[in-house]
């Protein structure tokens, strides 16, 4: 079939060999974080020695053509040629169509608690392995409940919350862990956003973090289900990590802690339970809090989490959903965050541990006497959402293809941390722009 003049100005390709296969199929490349993971692709696609083929996936033509077209005009290479598969998560047969031609389904679509099994289970029935951003406990948590025993049989692996936080929070533990040496008991971990440039306009988030959000505040009540279906209580351990609900200073950072309502804490948890049942290991207390400057943004959170309320009613979701701006404060918007306001913004995670020096001879001994050994580990980046969230999930992807000795033996469903702590991801991270670093080490 001969190719259309535009195919030829862009330089792209639309394949019509339907049984050609990729290493990696990147699923959602016209969202913010498609965009971003593109350009993180075509890099580290060939970087070290790699060869890796790789297509991408949306369901909308005409943007993929555009962003095919920005990724052209960025890199100034004129010969890049993109297989395009269109692909819509409401549409299981193109679902289907794009899963069987992937080793590994690279998905920076969502939210994902609607229509994200769809993905997983064609990736379960094809054997294609799928990594994922989801920040949805919902999601995440379900597909683990009723998916894992399936993925073990098929031996398929299967990833989710491949973004920037729940990686680096299990990246920069897993760095501190080994910095120490010993038995590490907990880690209080502190995150702060902030921005070289401050007065920049418009939302720092665009529409489908926001709904996400509502989403999941609709939906509580199903993920007490989804964990009434658990049973992976971890052993009471000494001495205890105490939760922390007012604010506070830390000794690590400066200004005021307040506990970070995320996804991460309970990521990361599933992480030492995976530790503890599959390696034996002694399973590390975690707390996670978000830094403020000023106390008074903590009133401000105070009153954007009494939105809550709005959610319970079908009128108030729809007046959350169509005014994302005046209810977020401006944090989030309909219009997309320029890329100047995105590149202006950083993150710094403070990941302060104690534990001691010494190792224990069984997992599920207890020690005699108290922690010895602090540590302070950051992990610091750039564009979080977006930017630093497209090159986890890329080399989330690339690690299951180029580090199978490295990774469990066998498939399942998996945390970051679970997946990726014996590989190189955390070398990776720092190579390519989030690095990882101690910065304190003491007795006590």
């Amino acid at each position: 079939m001969p190719k259309k003049e535009s195919e030829k100005i862009f330089s792209v390709q639309k394949s019509f060999n339907m049984s050609e296969k990729f290493d990696i199929i990147l699923f959602g490349v016209t969202g913010l974080v498609g965009r971003y993971a593109l350009r993180h692709l075509y890099k580290l696609a060939t970087a070290k020695g790699r060869n890796l083929s790789w297509a991408v996936a949306a369901r909308d033509e005409t943007k993929m053509r555009n962003v095919v077209d920005d990724l052209r005009r960025r890199t100034g290479d004129s010969n890049i040629k993109i297989t395009m598969i269109l692909a819509d998560m409401e549409d299981a047969k193109s679902i289907e169509e794009m899963v069987k031609r992937a080793r590994v389904l690279v998905n920076a679509s969502g939210p994902l608690r609607r229509h994200g099994e769809t993905v997983i289970q064609a990736c379960l029935k094809h054997r294609t392995h799928h990594v994922d951003i989801s920040a949805e406990p919902n999601f995440i948590e379900k597909v683990e409940l009723e998916y894992n025993e399936e993925a073990r049989k098929r031996d398929v692996y299967i990833v989710g919350s491949c973004g920037v936080d729940s990686i680096t929070y299990d990246m920069g533990l897993f760095y501190l862990e080994k910095k120490l040496g010993g038995t590490l008991n907990s880690v209080e971990a502190y995150l702060r956003y902030g921005s070289d440039n401050t007065s920049l306009p418009g939302p720092d988030f665009n529409c489908s973090t926001w709904k996400s959000i509502i989403d999941i505040m609709t939906h509580k009540e199903e993920l007490k289900q989804i964990r009434s279906g658990r049973n992976d209580k971890l052993p009471d351990l000494e001495p205890k990590l105490k939760a922390k609900y007012l604010p506070f200073k830390p000794e690590v950072d400066e200004g005021w802690a307040i506990p970070l309502m995320s996804a991460d804490l309970s990521v990361m948890r599933r992480t030492q339970q995976y530790l503890y049942r599959e390696k034996k290991k002694r399973p590390i207390q975690i707390q996670t809090y978000m830094m403020l400057t000023e106390i008074w943004h903590f009133v401000f959170l105070l009153l954007l989490s009494s939105l809550a309320l709005l959610t319970k009613l079908s009128l108030g979701r729809n007046l959350l959903l169509k005014y994302p701006y005046f209810f977020s404060g401006g944090v989030f918007g309909e219009e997309e965050p320029t890329e100047e306001k995105l590149e202006s913004g950083w993150f710094r995670l403070t990941i302060h541990g104690k534990g001691w020096k010494e190792k224990l001879l069984n997992y599920e001994d207890q020690f005699s006497y108290k922690p010895n050994t602090e540590l302070v580990v950051t992990v610091t980046g750039r564009n979080h959402a977006y930017g630093s969230t497209g090159l986890c999930l890329v080399l989330a992807g690339i690690m299951l293809l180029t580090e199978p000795e490295n990774i469990p033996k066998r498939g399942g469903v998996f945390t970051p941390g679970g997946a990726f702590g014996e590989t190189s991801l955390a070398e990776q991270l720092n190579e390519n722009g989030i690095k990882i670093e101690l910065i304190k080490r003491a007795d006590i």
